[in-house]
Order: C-alpha cells, then sequence, then structure tokens
C-alpha cells in the first residue's frame, strides 16, 4: 500500500501476522530521498526471497510513520535525508523498539557514524557496497551483529588507534599528574613545616627564657622570625600566582612602567640579609612602559632573584636591562656555579632544581622558575637561560613593549 501525506512518500505493505518468526523474510523499511537509490535497493533486496521490502520514506518524518505502521524488522536509513538519519533512528527506536537501524552513506563521514551509532544504529554501510555486502548485514542485524562496509571499518580502525593511543596518553599524563601532586604534597609539607618550626622554636626559648636572653639573642631570635614569616609569605604568595594563572582565561595586563614593576619586586628583598642585589638599569628604561600585569610581573622577577640568590657566591645578583624597540629585557645574573649542561632542559620544569636531592639543600618547592616562565609567557614575553661572563648563570625575562598607555586584555 502506497500514500502521500504532505508531500512525503509512505509505502507500506504487508503484515506480521502470526508467521513462525524463523521462516517467515526479513521485514525491511528504506528510507532515502534519492528515488534511483530507493529503486535500487528495492530491486536489489527483492530478489532475496529472504527479504521483502514492507516500507519506504523520503525524509526522517514518513520514515517514522512508515515503522510505526510496518513494525519492520530492519530499517535502511540514510544518514542525510531530510530531517537527518539520527533523527529518524531515534524516532524509529521509539515507535517500533524491535527493529535494528542500519545506516546509510555515500561516503565515511566521523560525524555521520558517531550520530549514528549514538541514535542506536547497528550497522553503518556506505552506498555502492556489493550486493552481497548489503544483505549479509540486513540478516546480520537481524541476528544482533553489527555490520560495518569495509570503507567504513578501515576508518573507524583509525580512529579507534588514534582513540586508543590519546587515551594511552592520558593515561600516562594522569599518572605523572598524580606524581606531581603526591610530590608537591610532600614538598609543601617540608616548606611549611620549615618555618614553622622555627616560629615555634622561638616562641618556646622566649617562653621559658624569663629574661635571661640579651639584646643581641633577641635580635638573633626576631631575625630568625622575620625570615621564616617571609618564607611563608613567598610560598603563600607562589601558590596565588598559580591559582591567578589557572583561573584567567587571558591575563589582564596595562601599561606600567619598568621601574613600578621592579620597585614592587625589589621592595620584598629590602632589610633582608639574603644577599645584595646590584641594580643598575638607565634610567630611560626605568620610565619606559611595558605591558604587564602589575602583580605578576613582579611576582615573576621575584622568583627569578630568589633563584640566583640561593645559587650565587659572595658577589651579588646584578640586575640590568636592555631595551629594543619591541620589547624590553630584564637580566638577572648571578656568579655561582651555573647550570649543568644536562639539566638546562629541565631547569624550567615544575619541582626542578639544580641540586636535586633528599637532602634539599636549598630551599624552595622547585616551582619558581617554572611559575616565572609561566607568567612571562601570559604577558607575551619570555624568559630564558643565559651564560654568565665570569660563571654563574643569566636568566632574562623580557616583556613587551608599550608603544601606548592605553589598557589591553
Amino acid at each position: 500500500m502506497e500514500s502521500v501525506e504532505g508531500g512525503r512518500t509512505v509505502s507500506t505493505s504487508g503484515s506480521r501476522g502470526g508467521r513462525d518468526e524463523s521462516a517467515r523474510p526479513i521485514r525491511v523499511l528504506i528510507a532515502d530521498d534519492l528515488p534511483l537509490v530507493v529503486d535500487a535497493l528495492t530491486e536489489l533486496l527483492g530478489g532475496d526471497p529472504s527479504i521483502v521490502i514492507v516500507a519506504t520514506a523520503n525524509d526522517a518524518v514518513a520514515a517514522v510513520e512508515a515503522a510505526a505502521t510496518a513494525r519492520p524488522d530492519v530499517a535502511l536509513l540514510d544518514v542525510r535525508m531530510p530531517g537527518g538519519g539520527g533523527v529518524a533512528a531515534r524516532g524509529i527506536r521509539e515507535v517500533s523498539p524491535d527493529t535494528k537501524i542500519v545506516a546509510l552513506s555515500a561516503q565515511f563521514d566521523r560525524g555521520s557514524v558517531v550520530d549514528m551509532v549514538r541514535a542506536g544504529a547497528i550497522g553503518y554501510l556506505i552506498k555502492g557496497s556489493a550486493p552481497g555486502e548489503i544483505i549479509a548485514a540486513i540478516h546480520g542485524s537481524v541476528r544482533g551483529e553489527s555490520n560495518l562496509s569495509p570503507e567504513v571499518t578501515g576508518k573507524v580502525m583509525q580512529e579507534l588507534g588514534r582513540s586508543l593511543a590519546r587515551a594511552e596518553e592520558l593515561s600516562t599524563e594522569l599518572v605523572e599528574l598524580n606524581r606531581m601532586k603526591t610530590e608537591l604534597v610532600q614538598i609543601l609539607a617540608h616548606e611549611l613545616f620549615t618555618p614553622i618550626t622555627t616560629i615555634q622554636g622561638t616562641a618556646a626559648t622566649l617562653a621559658v627564657s624569663e629574661g635571661r636572653l640579651s639584646g643581641e639573642d633577641m635580635r638573633a631570635l626576631a631575625a630568625g622570625v622575620e625570615r621564616a614569616a617571609r618564607r611563608l609569605r613567598r610560598l603563600v604568595a607562589n601558590i596565588g600566582a598559580v591559582v591567578s594563572l589557572e583561573r584567567e582565561s587571558a591575563l589582564p595586563t596595562q601599561a606600567i612602567p619598568l621601574g613600578s614593576v621592579l620597585n614592587d619586586a625589589l621592595g620584598e628583598f629590602a632589610a633582608t640579609d639574603e644577599g645584595a642585589i646590584d641594580t643598575q638599569i638607565p634610567d630611560e628604561l626605568l620610565v619606559a612602559e611595558v605591558w604587564a600585569h602589575q602583580e605578576l610581573a613582579s611576582r615573576a622577577f621575584v622568583l627569578v632573584t630568589e633563584n640566583a640568590l640561593d645559587f650565587r657566591d659572595d658577589a651579588a645578583v646584578e640586575v640590568r636591562a636592555v631595551g629594543t624597540d619591541r620589547e624590553i629585557q630584564l637580566e638577572v645574573s648571578d656568579h655561582g656555579p651555573g647550570i649543568p649542561a644536562d639539566q638546562r632542559d629541565r631547569i624550567f620544569e615544575l619541582f626542578t632544581q639544580v641540586e636535586w636531592s633528599s637532602s634539599r639543600s636549598h630551599e624552595g618547592l622547585g616551582i619558581g622558575l617554572y611559575l616565572a616562565k609561566r607568567i612571562m609567557e601570559a604577558h607575551g614575553g619570555w624568559l630564558d637561560l643565559r651564560d654568565h661572563e665570569g660563571g654563574g648563570a643569566t636568566f632574562v625575562l623580557a616583556f613587551p613593549r608599550a608603544v601606548a598607555a592605553v589598557t589591553r586584555a
């Protein structure tokens, strides 16, 4: 029986009746908006006595209506018919849950394969497949077997291979992240414990001293507490910088004089005994403006300077600047042992220190240079390592030069 509804062709025939399920032909619905395809499939399948065409349709709505009436065993659905093959598949599964869906497509398309599989398709065939392949797919789908055209199978296997490779990469990354998390907790515990122990020890000493401490002893204890508190403050500031970088989708910067960035940073080292810092920067560069986030830019300089102070010898840490048309480069140099060649590639990695051992001879989390590099790159600048003449290392922080004092996001 054939009817026309709203310009859509819906053809139905036959009845499921009370036949022996094992003996009756497989009832098939064909849905495609190209009459030539419908005719070709009808002729092909009509020559097989084990298959009977019970309905045809030319769009998704008509396919669902035909399925509701004819209750086919298998629905061959064009993935790009008007209304969409995925929509038709979902609708058919609602009105005729036992109908198996086999998708038809002119070519392999990853999106269509995914959509049809999600919609409940059990097979995916390329139009123009060998007749025996199409018939075998219909029989297999009735038995609950999945069927893919060789063209589709190859593509799917490639996709599967890439997905598996990516899954392995993600698994490795997760293992590494878990290791880093564990190491971070351990290092944080160490870094927090050390200054807290100093503060607690000083408090205990003062509690039992009963005024017996000399002025010199009191000053030494006070200096120790001050250093411990400063260490805690910097630790919190570094963690806060990490949080800021993760939270900001785009780092807001503005035109700021280089001297303002330096003054904020150098203020953290004022009146301390952590080491002398020799700053020699021409006035014209101090007033020159760079694109920077005031707080994070200063934090990057502090981190690099702290590293230089940790590894310097008795000589002062030198801070210099070089200007170009596009950027201003801050150079922070120490006269320490330098960076071994085999560690240069790792120096900016998370939790990396030049002297890495269980004794951790240098204070710090091993995140300073990693964090400084991330901050500089978020500014659109960079951080690099160079050899320092006469020994030691020079770290260069390059800030984009501002040509106009206009806020940039």
